[in-house]
């Protein structure tokens, strides 16, 4: 295949592409500081109190007791700070924030209101349910093949252009937007693979869920103790810091904690190990850590927080921004000299 048909396949690609990239782009550079932007959204929310109790037994209990068909996880539970929920229930999802001393709920808010979650479902679906979802698998694919012929097109310029060894050529608008778009594909090109990828698997997982009839669930009501449960596991496992809790779905569910080992590496979810608990005794079923499993679940398991950036810290993020934003840039500028390489050919 010539490069002729290689750079018109490369220019259809990133032109079908290039009609997401510019939301994806700009939404994905938000969203690598949602976490951030969150602690900013939801601090009229925070109670900050003195105590070293955590009164989750009491939070859940005023929870299932209001929320009794809504399926529960919490997704804040640091001492001293507001307890906060995450409840679903079809296409319904809400945040419930309950007081750290007395349990009692404070706030609640449509979890899909605040702006970074606003984004983030635009950033996935388009706000168009399952079509956008599968439009925006689709983009992804069209965006990977646009970087594979783009690596095949330019590879004999690329280490030249990473060298800054190509000067930009500034005899026409064409030729300028040309070299520019090159170099900035060539250096954001690592990353973006890397994004796209990562972006590509979890777009085809939003697909495939959005694709399944949903289940109404059968909301069991938790009686234990929580809070004795996290004492005990602390005790099992010192080195476990549980990060997101689960609440049974269903009357043969589990109680699931999420975290972190001491020794994870960085790059993995917060809520890569999983520890099981029978909702009803109290007692450990099942422990599942991520650094004993097999390289494919470590490799899942990094997925979302590489492709997101939360793993990092802020220079990291900034970089993420920055690349995110080429997308937007190359799907312009490559528009425009696809219509410039038309109008000469005519």
């Amino acid at each position: 295949m010539t490069n002729r048909t290689l750079l018109k396949y490369h220019s259809y690609l990133g032109i079908i592409a290039g009609v997401f990239l510019f939301s994806l782009g700009i939404t994905g550079s938000f969203l690598v500081f949602s976490e951030d932007i969150d602690v900013l959204l939801f601090d009229k929310y925070t109670i900050t109190s003195t105590t070293s109790e955590l009164q989750l037994d009491k939070a859940i209990s005023e929870v299932q007791r209001n929320y009794p068909d809504w399926n529960a996880r919490i997704i804040q539970l640091e001492r001293g700070k507001t307890i906060q929920f995450d409840l679903r229930k079809l296409d319904a999802k809400q945040y419930v924030f309950a007081d750290p001393v007395s349990g009692k709920i404070t706030a609640v808010i449509d979890a899909n209101s605040p702006l970074t979650k606003w984004l983030l479902k635009f950033h996935y679906s388009l706000h168009t349910g399952i079509i956008g979802e599968i439009l925006i698998f689709i983009a992804g694919i069209a965006f990977f093949l646009s970087l594979i012929t783009g690596i095949i097109v330019y590879r004999k310029v690329i280490l030249k252009t990473l060298l800054f060894q190509k000067k930009l050529n500034k005899s026409s608008k064409q030729r300028y937007y040309s070299t520019l778009h090159r170099y900035v594909g060539v250096w954001a090109l690592l990353l973006n693979l890397l994004l796209v990828l990562t972006g590509i698997v979890l777009s085809f997982n939003i697909v495939s869920s959005g694709l399944k009839k949903p289940e109404i669930p059968s909301i069991p009501i938790v009686k234990i103790s929580i809070e004795k449960v996290l004492e005990n596991t602390k005790k099992a496992y010192p080195d476990f810091e549980t990060t997101y809790i689960r609440l049974p779905s269903s009357e043969d569910g589990k109680l699931i904690l999420n975290g972190t080992f001491t020794r994870d590496p960085f790059y993995l979810s917060k809520y890569c190990n999983k520890i099981s608990v029978a909702y009803k005794t109290g007692e450990v079923v099942g422990v599942t850590r991520i650094a004993d499993s097999s390289f494919l679940n470590k490799l899942v398991s990094s997925i979302l927080p590489v492709h997101s950036g939360h793993y990092g810290n802020w220079f990291i993020k900034i970089i993420y921004c920055l690349v995110g934003l080429s997308g937007p840039f190359l799907s312009i500028t490559g528009y425009y000299i696809w219509l410039k390489r038309k109008k000469l050919l005519k």
